[in-house]
């Protein structure tokens, strides 16, 4: 998603805090005002990864500019450095609204399918909730580990270690490697409104977690066990509605294996919720 790769890393995924960094470079250099507090939400819209931000209203009262003016001077400063991972666009009365590009997105899906998250700088107090409260969660991952099995099996990719005899930290991929998101136009191959809501869900995981891996400070408390059953829930959405095997292995294999690709994603951020936040097992199946 972003050319630097220690900037990369250090957004932990978390694309609403890279850009709130990018956001405070932009108005350093543009002469504008610090401001600490810099508003940046996602869009309801789920088939688009859009972000907006009133940074330049709340400006317009401190400078004493038209707020359209100051979001064109913000919008500027960002052209370079956004160009590959964001379209910028400015809504009336001076919104900056930002979309995630096909190519940005393949990275960052890249990424979170095949790096493991990190630990978590703080000490988390795990959730204590009934076993029955979380089957639905383990359920959802213990069935991302055996489709991941199953298409090794099928030989649709190739795990690294496809016979561990507990789930790992991250399934790692041999091949293919990377996982073909992009078509040959360069657009992303999951465009399917249950595939797209999984991603997004994926998005908002990252972007709520942000604290915990030390990476910005948490604006409000953080409802892991709500985070993790939604993106279960996307996840047994996406599965009904998206098939891996029949047709589309054989007429679009690439399409399947982009899909296999989100079943890596979905189950890397489960097991390090149900592990790390809510004190339970990450069962390899059910």
């Amino acid at each position: 998603m972003v050319t630097n790769t220690d900037e990369w890393a250090s957004a932990e995924l978390a694309v609403k805090n890279l850009l709130q960094q990018r956001l405070q470079s932009a108005i350093a250099r543009a002469g504008l005002p610090a401001i600490d507090d810099i508003p940046l939400n996602r869009s309801k819209n789920c088939q688009h990864i859009l972000y907006v931000s009133a940074i330049a209203l709340k400006l317009a009262k401190v400078w004493q500019q038209p707020s359209e003016a100051i979001a064109q001077q913000i919008a500027e400063t960002l052209k370079v450095p956004c160009s590959k991972d964001f379209v910028i666009e400015i809504l009336p009365p001076g919104i900056l609204q930002f979309e995630l590009t096909d190519a940005a997105l393949a990275i960052w899906l890249q990424r979170l399918a095949q790096n493991p998250l990190p630990v978590p700088e703080s000490q988390i107090i795990p959730l204590t909730l009934p076993v029955d409260a979380l089957f639905p969660i383990q359920y959802s991952h213990a069935r991302c580990c055996s489709l991941l099995r199953m298409a090794h099996r099928d030989r649709l990719i190739a795990l690294a270690r496809p016979d561990e005899p507990a789930t790992p930290e991250i399934w790692s991929l041999a091949a293919p490697n990377p996982i073909p998101w992009l078509d040959g136009s360069g657009r992303l191959r999951l465009v399917h409104p249950a595939e797209r809501s999984l991603i997004s869900q994926q998005l908002a995981v990252l972007d709520s977690l942000v604290a915990v891996f030390g990476g910005g400070d948490r604006e409000k408390p953080v409802n892991y066990f709500k985070l993790a059953n939604s993106l279960s829930e996307a996840f047994q959405t996406f599965y009904s509605q998206c098939r891996i095997w029949g047709e589309v292995k054989t007429e679009t294999p690439k399409l399947a294996v982009a899909r296999l690709g989100l079943v890596l994603a979905t189950q890397s951020l489960l097991r390090f919720m149900l592990v790390n936040l809510l004190n339970a097992v990450a069962p390899l199946e059910l």
